[in-house]
């Protein structure tokens, strides 16, 4: 009946090798949790989570689903710079385990989320 949440300030990722946060991240997500870190991923590292994640795909593991929001502008010359200095611009990010999440609905400024647990998909199916 539950489902697990963990929030990541982003000091938590912040010092990990591109491959060290990916190995993090499916680690938890393969845990059942979703994860809520308060940086938003980059492109790229949200396509290298989506390779990594395809490589371990199975029955157990049926794959993530990920949505991001991005503070407004966050490509700009001032925003890669703070990136580089290794400060952060703000943003977003939900990781979750597909058999978990139903629906992910993201606007502009927000991200909506339906979650079932695994006992609730169970009753759902003897219904």
């Amino acid at each position: 009946m539950s489902v697990e949440l963990e929030f990541l300030s982003s000091d938590v990722l912040s010092n990990m090798t591109e491959e060290e946060k990916m190995g993090y991240i499916l680690e938890h997500v393969k845990k059942n949790k979703i994860l809520v870190v308060e940086e938003s991923l980059t492109h790229v590292e949200e396509s290298r989570l989506i390779e990594a994640t395809m490589k371990e795909v199975s029955k157990k593991f049926p794959g993530i689903e990920v949505s991001t929001l991005r503070e407004r502008g966050a490509f700009g010359i001032r925003e890669r710079l703070i990136k580089m200095l290794g400060g952060t611009t703000g943003g977003l990010t939900v990781i979750g385990p597909s058999k978990l999440i139903r629906d992910i609905k993201k606007e502009p400024q927000k991200i909506s989320m339906l979650a079932l647990s695994e006992s609730d998909e169970e009753d759902k199916k003897k219904r």
